[in-house]
């Protein structure tokens, strides 16, 4: 049994439907400053954080397209179940950086480049500093590492990028996703969907999608443990997951 069930996001799908939630959200995402991107890909490195109301958009944005769906939950199922042995780019960008799902791109994928640059970078810190709590917390509790190399990954400010008007400060950036989080409440009012309402990145969103959370995790613990079983596994939940 999935966390998120399928017949909650159509519930979902619907509901967004019929009260516009779609609209309303490209409605935010419209009064978003712009700016100047070179396309390096960069900063696609990540399960971004997203509100449900744009997993609800993605969603419905990828089930009519067959081949792209399938592509991704490959990559998707990919870097969560190694995502404590090597870091990998984010499952929606391609190998020519362009982004798969970029009509629907998220709000932190499209807030990139605006902060500014002190901002960007004691955030910066702060994750680098929980990732490596993280990792102590896994090694005294499940006996292996995280690698370094995930541990320490780091997206750097982006010094290419331009935005058209003023870099944005923590308020502004904020009262967006503030926006966001009001469409949100509406499925949970209405008990549209009956999940934990907690931060999800994009790849867990659609990891409970396809398995319960405490499944999945269990999964991806023995994996990160054992090699020998890791593809072979993987593999399998391929097969299964991807429909």
């Amino acid at each position: 049994m999935t966390s998120i069930k399928k017949v909650d996001i159509y519930k979902c799908i619907d509901f967004a439907h019929e009260n516009e939630l779609f609209d309303k959200l490209n409605s935010i995402y419209n009064t978003l400053p712009s700016g100047e991107c070179t396309g390096c890909g960069k900063c696609c490195n990540e399960s971004v954080g997203i509100n449900l109301v744009e997993f609800i958009n993605i969603y419905n944005y990828l089930k009519d397209k067959e081949k792209l769906r399938k592509e991704s939950l490959d990559r998707i199922l990919d870097y969560y179940f190694l995502e404590y042995i090597e870091k990998r780019c984010c499952p929606f960008r391609d190998e020519n950086n362009r982004c798969l799902i970029y009509e629907v791109r998220p709000l932190n994928c499209r807030l990139f480049g605006h902060w500014k640059k002190d901002d960007y970078n004691k955030n910066l810190d702060n994750v680098t500093q929980r990732n490596k709590d993280y990792q102590e917390l896994m090694k005294s509790k499940h006996g292996f590492d995280i690698s370094d190399e995930v541990v320490n990954f780091k997206i750097k400010y982006c010094e290419n990028f331009k935005p058209k008007k003023d870099y944005l400060d923590k308020a502004t950036r904020l009262s967006f996703s503030d926006e966001i989080m009001t469409l949100d409440s509406r499925f949970f009012a209405n008990e549209i969907i009956d999940i934990e309402f907690r931060d999800r990145g994009i790849v867990e969103y659609f990891i409970e999608s396809l398995l319960h959370q405490n499944v999945a995790y269990n999964i991806k613990l023995r994996v990160s443990k054992d090699e020998k079983i890791r593809e072979r596994t993987i593999n399998r939940l391929k097969r299964i997951l991807i429909r």
